[in-house]
């Protein structure tokens, strides 16, 4: 069984998708190993989608946090991670390496190997010390999306498609399939600054994407968790959203 590239794209987005196109990866290759591990630096290619948020629920967060915030947001993860999966099985069946990354998951922040027979050989599991979670995703579906031209990386650390901005969700298909990628958006953000001054922490920096600079350069990550944590415990809502509903692009 062969895929075309236009097939699995029709593909993605008969299955609710948006948003879907091809990124070339191995210009990136060295970056994604160093963030995210030989594994991932593997794969030449990324199958990138999107599925839209309702610009409204964005909006309206700049009132106050909202609960269908939440629940839009999971309920979009949801699709997305279905989505994820049914395209890799169908790469799969076609001959092809492919792996669904996550919608919204993180890998732990320092790597244990062997640690499945750690955890099995120990003699009280409590003792071990807990594995953390850093704030650094299984694999970056900005840059994937942003390299398959569905927007470009803002200085929100968000990426911003003309049509609706930042208010968008991402998937991303890590795949060996020869296709052909599909063109980058050039950055549009020029000296805008509107996320960075919407930020109630000042998380982000205003700096625009690069990815021979650290995350840390562009975005206070701790800052960013922590305020959600404080909103959590204030209002019940661990949300923001505020830099989104921020974005002049695609309101």
């Amino acid at each position: 069984m062969s895929v075309a590239k236009e097939e699995i794209i029709a593909f993605v987005k008969a299955e609710g998708a948006d948003l879907c196109a091809v990124a070339g990866l191995s210009g990136e290759s060295s970056y994604i190993k160093k963030v995210y591990g030989e594994y991932f630096s593997s794969f030449p290619t990324a199958v990138s989608f999107a599925i839209f948020f309702p610009k409204e629920v964005v909006q309206e967060q700049l009132e106050a946090p909202t609960r269908n915030y939440i629940t839009v947001y999971s309920t979009i993860n949801r699709e997305i991670d279905r989505i994820s999966v049914m395209a890799a099985n169908r790469l799969q069946r076609a001959g092809f390496r492919s792996y669904p990354v996550p919608s919204s998951d993180y890998r732990p922040a320092t790597r244990t190997k062997g640690l499945h027979r750690i955890v099995a050989e120990a003699g009280d599991p409590a003792e071990l010390p807990k594995t953390e979670l850093g704030v650094i995703g299984v694999f970056s579906h900005r840059i994937a999306a942003a390299k398959a031209g569905l927007g470009w990386v803002g200085k929100s650390c968000s990426v911003i498609n003309p049509q609706v901005g930042p208010r968008m969700r991402l998937g991303t298909i890590l795949t060996d399939a020869p296709f052909a990628p599909d063109a980058e958006i050039p950055n549009r953000c020029g000296s805008c600054t509107k996320c960075r001054d919407a930020c109630p922490v000042g998380a982000l920096r205003g700096r625009a994407f690069s990815s021979s600079e650290e995350l840390s350069e562009r975005f206070d990550a701790d800052s960013c968790f922590h305020y959600w944590d404080d909103m959590e415990k204030v209002f019940g809502l661990g949300t923001c959203g505020l830099c989104l509903a921020a974005c002049p692009w695609g309101r």
